[in-house]
């Protein structure tokens, strides 16, 4: 039998300022329409005692003097309602979005993963309060009884500040035994209703929908029309519509208005760290790390400023990401003032890996990726990467490559890895002046450091000649010289000019 759940969040508005401020949840606030519209402005949600949607904020203050306000701000709502969507994705595959903070799925089968169907809603209100969300779920054998059954524990809702935003929620798992029972006790008043239809329903002294389904259905539908009819339908449990999962958007999106307009990057950095914190406690809790971010920067002529960020490795780490967003506003301003911030995220899968049995431990994928991460912010995306051969004929020549962790499967462990000598390039190489005896071969090195001494032994010269088709041809005498300290290193001359460098230290 088909068992399906409804997760949805009453007072959306309200829920998403909490999740951005769950310190505000000891005090009575009221969330009210955006825009300079004063005292006129209406109460969109609510937390404060004798104080109700569509009020006019005037009225409410003067219910409740003590009442802190916030503007409804569209960027919290939008991130709130995808965090409620991706609680229920972390339970089950198939999930339809009917509209936003309104998501239903195909809960069939869970209980031998989670238990029974009161553990699976429990479940899920738990999901929804991992990303920040309070949330009723309801859970019955069709979307339309979920979606009573999702109202109903609407009644039992709390409010409280947890670690990830705001907590509370409700469920109501309707089991197929009481579903009569449970459809027959709701109040017409608890149901969107078109207001005629409830006029209708009150003149003819309907209450519940219990009164409604001993009516003959004909005689009703000729009386007051298709939504009658499918009141009815409603009445009576009858609701054949399937569950429709539809792709979802891959994208995890914060944002945020801000109250002023910003024209410099500090005052960004506070929302950022906010926004930041709430994205990586969203990928966290699905098991994902960012692997391409995207900062937009609504400016003050409602313009876009958008701008990708050049993570060299995924990562989900608050402080590199911070730097990054910082270097990337600092290196190029906004042309003008900033009204409103979303950060964007494509997620990819975390890498888990078993350590070996034997052999030494090495650093997970994950910790690799953050390592490189903070090392972009501290330098810069653009000198972090993997080196990587060029199509060039220049000794030691190499490019830079974004960097990737390698591969489970390219890793193996030995026990005995046959080490040949490497050559350590320097990049970029040393100046050096190199004297040489009579017959032309280098007796002295004098260069940075430890870089010098007299020579003992030498091998060479290897002549290239190379690229004198370009701009910048190549013509030189490279020696492997060993000095008396036991260093050996690569060095090299320019024919045209006689400047010797160090290109290379032998390890």
């Amino acid at each position: 039998m088909a068992r399906i759940a409804c997760l949805w969040v009453p007072d959306l508005s309200l829920v998403a300022a909490l999740r951005a401020e769950p310190e505000l949840v000891a005090s009575p606030l009221a969330v009210v329409q955006a825009g300079d519209l004063g005292g006129r402005a209406h109460v969109l949600g609510a937390a404060a005692p004798g104080v109700e949607p569509g009020q006019t904020l005037a009225e409410a203050r003067a219910i409740c003097p003590a009442l802190t306000v916030r503007k409804s701000s569209p960027e919290r709502e939008r991130a709130a309602a995808q965090a409620a969507r991706e609680a229920a994705v972390s339970i089950s595959p198939r999930v339809e979005e009917a509209a936003p903070a309104l998501v239903y799925l195909d809960a069939s089968g869970l209980e031998s993963l989670i238990g029974d169907e009161r553990a699976v809603a429990r479940e899920l209100v738990a999901a929804a309060e991992r990303v920040g969300v309070r949330a009723a779920v309801g859970l019955a054998a069709s979307k339309s009884v979920a979606h009573l059954a999702a109202r109903a524990a609407a009644a039992d809702l709390t409010l409280h500040a947890t670690r990830w935003g705001v907590g509370g929620g409700a469920f109501r798992a309707v089991m197929p035994e009481e579903q009569r029972e449970f459809l027959a006790a709701l109040p017409l008043h608890s149901l969107e209703l078109p207001e005629e239809l409830q006029q209708s329903l009150r003149r003819f002294g309907l209450q519940t929908l219990g009164d409604v389904a001993r009516l003959p259905p004909g005689p009703l539908a000729a009386r007051l029309g298709t939504d009658a009819a499918l009141l009815w339908r409603l009445a009576s449990g009858e609701d054949s519509s399937a569950l429709e999962a539809r792709p979802l958007s891959e994208m995890f999106e914060e944002g945020e208005e801000l109250e002023w307009d910003a024209a410099s990057v500090e005052p960004l950095l506070f929302v950022w760290r906010k926004l930041l914190d709430r994205l990586a406690q969203r990928l966290q809790a699905r098991g994902l790390m960012a692997g391409e971010v995207l900062l937009k920067l609504r400016l003050s002529d409602a313009s876009w400023d958008e701008r990708a960020l050049d993570l060299a490795a995924p990562t989900r780490e608050v402080p590199s990401l911070l730097q990054l967003l910082r270097l990337s506003v600092e290196s190029r301003p906004p042309p003008l003032e900033v009204r409103a911030v979303r950060i964007c995220a494509e997620p990819v899968r975390e890498v888990l890996e078993q350590m070996p049995l034997f052999g030494p431990r090495g650093a997970s994928r994950t910790q690799l990726a953050a390592a490189v991460a903070r090392l972009s912010a501290l330098v810069g995306p653009e000198r972090v990467g993997r080196p990587v051969a060029v199509d060039r004929w220049a000794p030691f020549a190499a490019g830079m490559e974004k960097f990737s962790p390698p591969s489970a499967e390219g890793v193996t462990a030995s026990a005995e890895v046959p080490v040949s000598l490497a050559a350590r390039a320097l990049r970029p190489p040393r100046t050096a002046e190199v004297r040489c005896d009579d017959a032309g071969n280098p007796s002295l090195v004098i260069g940075e450091g430890a870089l010098g001494g007299r020579v003992v032994a030498s091998a060479g010269p290897w002549r290239t000649v190379a690229e004198w088709w370009t701009e910048a041809p190549v013509s030189l005498d490279s020696y492997d010289l060993e000095l008396a300290g036991g260093l050996l290193l690569r060095a090299s001359r320019e024919l045209a000019s006689g400047a010797w460098w160090i290109e290379a230290v032998y390890d």
